[in-house]
């Protein structure tokens, strides 16, 4: 089975086996036939001048580069329902020609089955490589009992939830890039779940705990990111920030994919509710992941990249460029920011999601992540999300899984994300 869309005039095509069923991938011998995408187009032939035979055979030979496929050839074009598993990849027939994915039949099954064990109202998951290589991406809707589920690809590329507890993670980057130590502490009070206008102020009687931006984030303690941005950042600041990580964006991707919004006001009260995570921010799982790839890679952002390489009529094979990445943060702040994010599985939100128990963790390397959850009442939906990577010193895996929890919830994010992990770290042994 396969959980992906693609575009089809603008809006996403997933194909459905009956009603509920998820779309099933096509055997190898009888792929269903996606719409042409049109040729490469050729590579113009290298200037040349008059030469002898003679003179010819003493020049060296000359090694023709792999055609590249850019990128606009197939953007907006892929139809991934017509995907079918050849061996170890998968593949479209597209008007007599093959497009090669990137998807890892290992990992996208891994997802799918975490998808369909968590039965979520709806969900989505993303794994991507620290070079922007999708591996899987899958998205599902699950009926109000939770037996019956559609494929819902677009979950993982629309920002369809709001970010949550998330966004502290671009709060950080703003504090820290702006000139806070990591060490800095404050004395808060309360701030478990609400921000209150007592809580931006210094007050000896209540503020009887001191900490830092490491705790806020690994905690996920919102009276600690109430006060440092309210005595250290500026609206300004966290909007410029934000705009460096890619929000506000479309990300360059062959998928449709939405940018993700954010709306950070001036007022002391609100400015700070934004900055934990309260409201006014939203993330597609593919914003989330590319968020986290950024502390993944030191500050690097990448373009997200699915299409390895189309082969066309005539049996010849054009590699999908991939693009260099560039600098949006600096490395010293990305480094802070990763490593407060181990913190997060090791003693923080995550740690039940990681450990068992007894203590002992589920994965022999140390991960960085960050939870997020929020709660829409009328309808009800528990939004729970994880973002991050591993092994945090040298990632290889970096994820993101948000869950659209029914009352009666099966999985956190957390614990989703940690059995996806599992598999990959395994399958890249």
């Amino acid at each position: 089975m396969i959980l992906i869309g693609a575009l089809a005039g603008g809006a996403i095509a997933v194909a459905r086996a009956g009603n509920s069923a998820l779309p099933t991938m096509a055997a190898a011998g009888g792929a269903a036939q996606a719409p042409a995408i049109p040729a490469p187009p050729a590579t113009p032939p290298a200037a040349t001048t008059a030469t002898s035979p003679a003179a010819a055979a003493d020049q060296p030979a000359r090694h023709e580069p792999a055609p590249t496929l850019l990128p606009h050839h197939v953007h907006g074009r892929i139809d991934l329902t017509a995907a079918h598993k050849v061996d170890d990849h998968y593949e479209i027939q597209s008007g007599g020609q093959t497009v090669l994915l990137t998807l890892d039949p290992v990992m996208q099954a891994a997802a799918e089955n975490v998808l369909a064990r968590a039965r979520p109202v709806q969900g989505a998951i993303v794994v991507m490589r620290p070079d922007g290589t999708v591996i899987a991406l899958a998205g599902a809707k699950h009926s109000k009992s939770g037996t019956s589920a559609t494929s819902a690809p677009e979950l993982a590329t629309r920002a369809w939830a709001p970010s949550a507890s998330v966004f502290k993670l671009v709060t950080a980057t703003a504090l820290l890039g702006e000139g806070l130590s990591p060490n800095k502490k404050v004395c808060y009070h309360g701030g478990l779940r609400s921000i209150g206008p007592d809580n931006l102020v210094d007050n000896p009687r209540r503020d009887r705990r001191c900490d830092n931006l490491g705790t806020a984030l690994a905690k996920s303690q919102n009276a600690i990111i109430a006060k440092l941005v309210h005595k250290n950042l500026q609206p300004a600041e966290l909007r410029s920030w934000a705009s460096k990580l890619g929000l506000g964006k479309e990300p360059d991707f062959c998928v449709h994919a939405e940018a993700c919004p954010y709306d950070i006001p001036d007022a002391p009260l609100d400015f700070a509710r934004v900055a934990a995570g309260f409201w006014r921010t939203e993330l597609s799982p593919l914003g989330a992941a590319l968020l986290a790839n950024t502390m993944a890679t030191g500050g690097m952002s990448v373009k997200p990249r699915i299409v390895a390489a189309l082969i066309d009529g005539s049996g010849k094979r054009h590699e999908a460029e991939t693009p260099a990445p560039h600098r949006a943060i600096p490395a010293k702040v990305a480094h802070a920011v990763a490593h407060m994010m181990v913190g997060t599985t090791e003693h923080g939100t995550a740690y039940k999601g990681f450990h068992d128990r007894r203590g002992r963790p589920f994965i022999d390397a140390h991960v960085a992540g960050k939870t997020g959850t929020l709660t829409r009442a009328d309808p009800y939906m528990q939004y729970s999300w994880f973002v991050g990577f591993a092994p945090a010193d040298k990632p290889e895996v970096v994820i993101a899984v948000l869950l659209g929890n029914p009352p009666k919830w099966h999985l956190k994010a957390h614990t989703a994300a940690r059995l996806v992990l599992q598999r990959g770290l395994a399958h890249t042994k």
